[in-house]
């Protein structure tokens, strides 16, 4: 879940820091932050209590929030 990584780095914490934080091992944060790879809900819920964050924060793609209610351009045809 890339979220998770965009996420911890927008508030400036380490992979270290957040394996203090969360009592999990560097390499399964690291693994959670992967593309593609499945996450138990009970981690991702560590995980957004040691960022501080809602749970649903870590489930968009990087620049999703930003980019809410922004309009798109349609093509003409």
């Amino acid at each position: 879940m890339e979220s998770i990584k965009h996420t911890r780095k927008a508030l400036n914490v380490s992979l270290s820091e957040m394996a203090r934080r969360t009592g999990l091992h560097r390499e399964q944060v690291a693994r959670a932050e992967r593309k593609g790879i499945d996450v138990r809900a009970s981690t991702l819920l560590i995980l957004a209590k040691a960022l501080g964050v809602p749970v649903c924060k870590l489930f968009g793609k990087e620049g999703q929030h930003e980019r809410r209610g922004a309009r798109t351009k349609r093509r003409r045809r």
